[in-house]
C-alpha cells in the first residue's frame, strides 16, 4: 500500500489512502447506521498507540469520530505543536475519514445558557488547538459534534446550536442500546452505544438482529494497555468486523456528523438573506430589484445599510414575541458594538430603543468564531456573495449544512443576468430538503437560549437604558411631602415604643378590640435602630432623645447563653427586660449587625457596641462559611434564603467571614455572572424588594443585589405597562389570616409570576385564588424604590402609598392590588422604620 509522507514531515508518520465521501453515499440508507468513535483523547494519549488504531481504521475506509479534550491538566488550551494535536492536525489536512468532537464533561448538567457558552468555548479550544489546520485549508474546522458525560436527568442542549453543534453524544458508562432524542430546532442527542473491549472483541453472530443505531466507542485510555503491534493487531480485528457487517448489509459506517442526514432526523439548515441597500444618501422610497425579486418569490430577509466590506456586521434581534400593549412588532436593526465594559458586557451604540433580543454579530472567514461570547453577543458566520456573479460562484456560495446568512447587496443585481442567476440558485436551493429559509429573527429564535430565565435576562438587559443611575435634585415642595411623611411613619414609634424597654411592638391593630403585638425579633429591633438613626438624621429626634432611646435598647439585646454560645434571641419581649427565648435566627442577626453597623458610623456608641458584638459567639455558628440558625439547641444552616446574601455581608463588617449563595461571579463575564446569578437565585425562591434595598440603604448596594434589584423593578414596570396594575412586592403584614405574607417574583415560572409564601408554609395559601386576592403593594417598598431608583414609576408608587396608606399611626403595612383597600388599622415597626430610612437616603442623597 502506497504510503503519503507528508505526516512524517510533522513528526508522526501514517498510513494514508484516499477515502469514501459518507454523507451523500447513506442519503435515506435504511441498513443500520453504526458510528465509530474513539473516546478519550487528551493530552496524556499516547501518539503512536493513537496513529496505530487510525492507521487501522483509515486503511479500510472507515470512519471515525475522535472525542479530544482540547485543555491539559491545568486548564490551558494544548498548544497546536502538542503531539496530539499535530497528529490530528496531520490526518485532518490528509484528508482521512476522521472528524473531531470536542469534549465538554459536564454539558448534560448545564443550562441552556451555560451549555451554549462552554459549547462556545470548547469550540474555540479546539480550534486554536488545531489552527494550523483552518490556516492551511482556509476555511473553518467542520465540527458538528460534542461529547459529554451521561447523567440521570440531562438537561436539552437545545442552545448547543448557537455554536453550530447538531449532534450530542452523551457517553456511556456501560454498554446499552442506543437511544436518540431530536429537539425541533435540529439539534439529536445519542444515549447508549457499544463499548469496545478490544481484547475480546466481539463480531455479531450471523443472522442477529442488527439495531437500527449503534455507537461503536473505542476507548484511547485502553490502548496504552496494549503494545503498538499487538493493539494494531487487535484494531485490525475489530475493523474487519465492521467492514464485514458493511459488505453483507448488516450495517453503514458512518461519521457522527451524518447523523442528522438520517431520514428519521428531518433535519433542517436555516439559511437567512441579508440585504445590504446602498448609503442612506442614495436611498429611495422604492425598493431595489433585488427586493422585488425576494418578495416575488416570497422569500423571507432582513436588510441594512451597506457599510464598507472589511467593516463587521452587528445587528439587534428581537427575541420576544411582542405583547398586545406594544405599538408595533420589534424588527432587526443595525447597532455598532463598540468595544467591552470593564466588566465584560459589550457596549452599544443604536438610534433606536432596544427590544427584548440580543446583540447578533455577523462574521466571515476562517477566523469566525460561532456562539455566544462571554460578552453576550451571538456570533453568527455570513457568506458574502463571490464577485462577479456566476451561475458556479452563487452555487458555491449557497453549499454546505451548516446555519448560514447569505449577504446580498443590491448593487450586485442590477441587471437581469445576475437576477436571474440569482432567482434561479434561490428557487435550486428551495428545492433541497434539508434548507429552509428564514428570517433572522426566525433563525435567532432557534438559536439562543430559552425558557424563563434567559428570557427575563433580555428583557432586562433590553430595559437597563431606562434606568437613570443619577437622581435629580429634589424641588422644595417635594422635600417637604418628603418630611411630612416621615413624621407620619414617626407617630408609629412615638406612640408604641414602651417607655421602659425602649422596645416598639413589631405590630399593632389599632381597630377596635385590637392589640399591640409585643413580642419582637432581631429583624425587628434592628429596623427600629435604623429608624431612629433617620429620625435624627432628618431633626425629628433631637439628639438627647436620641441617645436615651439607643440607651434604653442595647441591653435588651445582649443576649443569652445557651449551650455555651452566647447570642441575640429569636425573639424578646417589648414590655419586658431582658426577657425572650433561646432560639437565635441567623438572618435575623443580619439584619441587627447592620443596624449595628449603621449605629457605629452614626453615633458615639462605637465602642460599646464593639464590645457587645464581640460578646456574641458569632464564630459558633458559622461553619464551613455558612451562618446558622438554633432552634430548640439544634443548628441548621440560613444560608439558602435571600437574606443569606445581605446576613454575609453584615456579618464581614464585624470581622466574621460568611458566605453568600449569591456570590457566583467569580472568574465569569458580567452577561455570564447575571445569568449564574439568576440561576442561584431561582433555586432559592421568589425575590422581593428586601432585603436587596436594604443593603443598598445600609451597606452599600453590592453588584449582585444592584441586578436583582433591576431584574426586579424593570418586571414590575413590565406588568404596569401591560395591566395597569401597580405592583410592589415584598415581605410584611396583612391584617387578616395568615396575618404575614412574602411575596416576591418566581424567576423561574414559565410566565410572569408574583409568588407568595406564609411563614408555615401553608397549603391553602399557595392557590392562584389566594395570590390574586392578597398580592398587595408593600407601602415600605414603595418608599425603597423612591429612595434607590429615580423612575417615574417609582414616584407613582410613593405617591400611591401616600394618598392611601397614611394614617393616624404611621402607615399601613400594605395596599391589596385587586380591592385598593390598605390595612388601614394595622401597621408595623419594619414598614414605619424603612419609610424613615427610605426618606433620610432620599433627602441625603438629593441635595
Amino acid at each position: 500500500m502506497k504510503r503519503r509522507t507528508f505526516l512524517k514531515a510533522l513528526g508522526v508518520g501514517a498510513a494514508l489512502i484516499p477515502v469514501k465521501t459518507f454523507a451523500a453515499d447513506f442519503i435515506g440508507a435504511v441498513t443500520p447506521q453504526t458510528y465509530p468513535v474513539i473516546t478519550g483523547i487528551d493530552a496524556s494519549t499516547s501518539v503512536p498507540h493513537l496513529i496505530a488504531v487510525l492507521d487501522t481504521l483509515w486503511e479500510r475506509n472507515i470512519p471515525v469520530t475522535c472525542v479530544v479534550s482540547p485543555f491539559d491538566a491545568e486548564g490551558q488550551v494544548l498548544s497546536p505543536q502538542h503531539p496530539v494535536a499535530r497528529v490530528l492536525a496531520g490526518y485532518l489536512l490528509g484528508g482521512s475519514g476522521i472528524e473531531v468532537a470536542p469534549f465538554q464533561a459536564d454539558l448534560a448538567t448545564l443550562s441552556q445558557h451555560f451549555q451554549a457558552r462552554a459549547a462556545h468555548n470548547v469550540l474555540n479550544a479546539l480550534r486554536e488547538m488545531l489552527n494550523p489546520v483552518e490556516r492551511t485549508l482556509g476555511i473553518p474546522i467542520r465540527v458538528q459534534t460534542l461529547a459529554c458525560h451521561d447523567v440521570t436527568r440531562p438537561a436539552s442542549p437545545t442552545a448547543v446550536r448557537s455554536a453550530g453543534v447538531f449532534n450530542i453524544l452523551s457517553l456511556p458508562q456501560k454498554t446499552a442500546a442506543v437511544v436518540s432524542e431530536t429537539w425541533e430546532n435540529g439539534v439529536a442527542r445519542l444515549f447508549g452505544g457499544t463499548l469496545v473491549d478490544l481484547a475480546n472483541a466481539v463480531t455479531p453472530a450471523a443472522g442477529a438482529r442488527t439495531p437500527t443505531q449503534n455507537v461503536a466507542y473505542l476507548s484511547a485510555n485502553a490502548f496504552s494497555d496494549f503494545s503498538v503491534e499487538d493493539l494494531t493487531a487487535a484494531a485490525a480485528q475489530f475493523a474487519e468486523s465492521l467492514v464485514q457487517q458493511e459488505v453483507d448489509g448488516s450495517a453503514s459506517l458512518l461519521p457522527v456528523s451524518d447523523l442528522q442526514l438520517r431520514d428519521a432526523y428531518d433535519f433542517k439548515r436555516n439559511l437567512c438573506l441579508h440585504l445590504l441597500e446602498g448609503a442612506s444618501e442614495t436611498l429611495s422610497d422604492a425598493p431595489s430589484a433585488l427586493a422585488k425579486l425576494l418578495d416575488r418569490l416570497e422569500l423571507p430577509y432582513s436588510s441594512g445599510v451597506d457599510a464598507a466590506p472589511e467593516n463587521e456586521l452587528a445587528i439587534w434581534v428581537p427575541t420576544e414575541m411582542p405583547t398586545p400593549q406594544d405599538d408595533a412588532n420589534p424588527q432587526p436593526h443595525t447597532i455598532e458594538i463598540t468595544g467591552v465594559s470593564a466588566n465584560g458586557a459589550p457596549t452599544i451604540s443604536t438610534t433606536r430603543p432596544l427590544s427584548a433580543g440580543i446583540a447578533v454579530r455577523l462574521s466571515g472567514g476562517a477566523t469566525a468564531r460561532r456562539g455566544i461570547g462571554e460578552d453576550g453577543v451571538l456570533t453568527l458566520r455570513r457568506r458574502d456573495l463571490t464577485r462577479p456573479i456566476t451561475a458556479e460562484s452563487l452555487q458555491t456560495d449557497f453549499a454546505g449544512l451548516q446555519d448560514m446568512v447569505i449577504v446580498l447587496r443590491d448593487r450586485d443585481f442590477t441587471d437581469d443576468v445576475t437576477l436571474t442567476l440569482l432567482e434561479r440558485q434561490l428557487t435550486n436551493t428551495l428545492r433541497a430538503p434539508v434548507t429552509q429559509f428564514t428570517t433572522l429573527t426566525g433563525q435567532i429564535e432557534r438559536l439562543v437560549p430559552n425558557g424563563p430565565l434567559p428570557y427575563r435576562y433580555r428583557r432586562v438587559a433590553a430595559a437597563q437604558p431606562e434606568l437613570i443611575s443619577q437622581r435629580e435634585k429634589l424641588p422644595d415642595q417635594q422635600r417637604a411631602e418628603l418630611m411630612e411623611d416621615a413624621r407620619a411613619a414617626w407617630r408609629y414609634l412615638e406612640r408604641f415604643t414602651h417607655p421602659k424597654t425602649g422596645l416598639c411592638p413589631s405590630t399593632v391593630d389599632s381597630s377596635p378590640g385590637g392589640r399591640l403585638h409585643e413580642a419582637v425579633t432581631m429583624w425587628d429591633v434592628g429596623s427600629q435602630i435604623n429608624g431612629l438613626v433617620a429620625a435624627k438624621q432628618i431633626g425629628l429626634l433631637d439628639g438627647k432623645g436620641f441617645e436615651t432611646a439607643i440607651k434604653k435598647i442595647l441591653p435588651n439585646i445582649a443576649g443569652r447563653v445557651s449551650q455555651d454560645r452566647r447570642l441575640p434571641q429569636g425573639w424578646i419581649r417589648t414590655d419586658r427586660s431582658r426577657w425572650g427565648n433561646k432560639n437565635f435566627d441567623g438572618s435575623d442577626a443580619g439584619r441587627l449587625l447592620a443596624s449595628l453597623d449603621n449605629l457605629r458610623r452614626h453615633s458615639g456608641f462605637g465602642e460599646q457596641l464593639v464590645e457587645l458584638v464581640g460578646s456574641y459567639d458569632l464564630d459558633k455558628i458559622i461553619i464551613d462559611g455558612e451562618i446558622h440558625s438554633v432552634t430548640e439547641g439544634e443548628l441548621h444552616s440560613s444560608y439558602i434564603s435571600h437574606s443569606a446574601h445581605y446576613s454575609a455581608l453584615a456579618f464581614r463588617r464585624w470581622g466574621h467571614a460568611a458566605r453568600s449563595p449569591y456570590e457566583v461571579y467569580a472568574g465569569k463575564s458580567e452577561p455570564d455572572g447575571q445569568m449564574a446569578l439568576l440561576e442561584a437565585v431561582a433555586r432559592i425562591g421568589p425575590i422581593g424588594a428586601e432585603p436587596l434595598l436594604l443593603e443598598g440603604l445600609e451597606l452599600g448596594m453590592s453588584r449582585q443585589s444592584a441586578y436583582l434589584a433591576d431584574v426586579l423593578f424593570t418586571t414590575q414596570l413590565e406588568d404596569f405597562r401591560e395591566t395597569g396594575r401597580l405592583i410592589c412586592v415584598s415581605e410584611g403584614p396583612i391584617d387578616t389570616s395568615p396575618w404575614f405574607l412574602y411575596q416576591g417574583l418566581q424567576l423561574d415560572a414559565e410566565t410572569r409570576t408574583w409568588a407568595m409564601d406564609t411563614v408555615g408554609s401553608e397549603p391553602e395559601y399557595r392557590t392562584p385564588e389566594f395570590r390574586d386576592e392578597y398580592l398587595a403593594v408593600s407601602s415600605k417598598a414603595a418608599y425603597l424604590w423612591s429612595a434607590m431608583q429615580p423612575h417615574s414609576y417609582s414616584d407613582t408608587l410613593r405617591e400611591y402609598v401616600r394618598n392611601t396608606a397614611k394614617t393616624e399611626n404611621g402607615f399601613s403595612s400594605s395596599i391589596f392590588v385587586k380591592s385598593g383597600r390598605p390595612t388601614r388599622d394595622y401597621t408595623d415597626l419594619n414598614t414605619n422604620s424603612i419609610i424613615l430610612q427610605a426618606i433620610a437616603h432620599q433627602l441625603e442623597t438629593s441635595g
